[in-house]
């Protein structure tokens, strides 16, 4: 298969900066705050952050550093800033940004899409231009398929034994001795699978 027939190319990539109002504050704070961005643009980006802290060690400063702030249910926070360096970056270039971690005050992990392995390396020289220190950790193929024959298999396998009744026709470990396979190694394929489509069917059909 060439790799114009294997997908898009999907990257998990390490960029370092300084310069999120948000993530800092969040690395000042003495306590465990979980932050994602919800939506990235060349001049502001959404976060969304959760924590288990009294809300009054986290939303004043997050007031301080944020153009808007919402709570979300008990623990939950969206707060709107002004974008970084790498947030402007990554929504002015042509990769699609599936969903991104700050890892500290400094390091923060996109995870991207882009057409083929070219067009990342594009992507990098153009981060190193940028001074954002670029560090790709992972890469894969997006099969234009869904699931891959195994996957299938094991589906299959598991549906029409009826794994996913109510009641639970079969067992993981019974289906595993039918497929001559260890029961961790199916399970693993199963997850990947389930997870493939219901990524699928959300994005598709909700």
């Amino acid at each position: 298969m060439s790799q114009k027939d294997k997908g898009a190319l999907e990257a998990l990539i390490e960029v370092t900066r300084s310069d999120c109002v948000i993530t800092n504050f969040v690395s000042s704070v003495n306590g465990d705050i979980k932050i994602e961005r919800l939506r990235i643009g060349e001049n502001k980006t959404l976060h969304r952050l959760e924590s288990s802290l009294d809300p009054e060690q986290v939303l004043p400063g997050l007031q301080k550093c944020s153009n808007n702030v919402i709570r979300v249910g008990k623990t939950g926070y969206w707060a709107e800033s002004h974008s970084c360096t790498a947030c402007r970056f990554f929504a002015g270039s042509n990769a699609v940004v599936l969903s991104s971690k700050a890892i500290d005050g400094r390091r923060i992990l996109y995870r991207i899409l882009v057409q083929n392995p070219t067009k990342l390396k594009i992507l990098e020289k153009d981060l190193e231009v940028a001074g954002l220190n670029p560090n790709v950790l992972e890469t894969e193929f997006e099969s234009l398929e869904i699931l891959t024959e195994r996957e299938k298999e094991v589906v299959n396998m598991a549906f029409r034994h009826g794994y996913f009744d109510p009641d639970r026709g079969i067992s993981m470990t019974e289906i595993a001795k039918i497929m001559k396979v260890s029961t961790p190694s199916l399970s693993d394929v199963l997850r990947r699978a389930t997870k493939k489509i219901v990524k699928y069917y959300i994005e598709n059909k909700f």
